[in-house]
C-alpha cells in the first residue's frame, strides 16, 4: 500500500524537490529537532545526513539550464565539493553544535548550509567531478572524520557543553566505523564496475552526464 501513495517519479527528476522539501520540513519541526538534538550521535550522524540527502534531492530536481548556469562556476564539480567540504568541516567543530542549540539563527544556518551548501552542491558536482577529484574529496573528507572521531573518543573532558562525555565518545566512534565504512564501500563500487570504460579517471568523462 505503501509503494501505492509513494510514486516512484517524487524520487527522480523535478518531483523530487517534493520529498526534499518534506524532508527539511520535518526536521524542523520543534518534537522531532528537539529529540534529534538532544542525543549527540543522533545530531551529528542522523540529522545531519538527512538535511544533506534532502539537499541532493533538491539538487537533483533543479533545472537543466540552471545547473548549466551554476557549472560555469563549477568546473568539473570542484566549487561545489569544496564547498560541501568546508561546510562539513564546520558542523563538526564542538562549538558550532553548542552555538546551533543556543542561538536560533545559528541552528537556520544549520540547515541551510548542510541542505543547499551540501547536499545540493553534492548533487550538482559529483558526477561532474570524475574519479580523480571524486578521490580527493573522499580522501580528505573521510580522514578528517576519522580524526574528528578520534578526539572525541580520547578527550578526557567535555568538548561540546550541551553533551556528557559518553555521548561525546559514542559519537567518535561512530565516526571512525562510517569512516572506514564509507571508504570501502566507496572504492568497491568503483572497482566493481563492469570494465574499464565506466572508470571516469577524469572530469571530462562524466561531465557529459549532466
Amino acid at each position: 500500500m505503501a509503494g501505492s501513495l509513494i510514486s516512484p517519479r517524487l524520487l527522480s527528476g523535478k518531483y523530487a524537490a517534493v520529498p526534499g522539501g518534506i524532508i527539511v520540513a520535518l526536521l524542523a519541526l520543534p518534537p522531532l529537532r528537539q529529540v534529534l538534538e538532544a542525543n549527540m550521535l543522533l545530531h551529528m550522524l542522523v540529522q545531519f545526513p538527512l538535511l544533506a540527502g534532502a539537499g541532493i534531492l533538491i539538487g537533483s530536481a533543479l533545472p537543466g539550464g540552471f545547473r548549466s548556469r551554476l557549472m560555469a562556476w563549477n568546473h568539473s564539480g570542484i566549487s561545489g565539493l569544496l564547498l560541501a567540504a568546508c561546510i562539513t568541516t564546520f558542523w563538526m567543530i564542538p562549538r558550532a553544535l553548542d552555538e546551533a542549540l543556543t542561538q536560533p539563527w545559528i541552528e537556520a544556518l544549520k540547515f541551510f548550509s548542510l541542505t543547499l551548501g551540501v547536499g545540493t552542491a553534492l548533487a550538482v558536482s559529483w558526477r561532474a567531478a570524475g574519479f580523480l577529484i571524486q578521490g580527493f574529496f573522499i580522501g580528505n573528507l573521510l580522514p578528517m572524520m576519522a580524526v574528528a572521531g578520534w578526539l572525541y573518543v580520547e578527550s578526557p573532558v567535555r568538548l561540546c557543553n550541551s553533551y556528557l562525555v559518553s555521548q561525546q565518545e559514542m559519537t567518535g566512534t561512530a565516526l571512525i566505523l562510517i569512516s572506514i565504512g564509507a571508504a570501502i564501500v566507496w572504492l568497491a563500487s568503483f572497482f566493481m564496475q563492469s570494465g574499464p570504460g565506466d572508470k571516469c579517471l577524469l572530469a571530462d568523462c562524466s561531465i557529459k552526464n549532466i
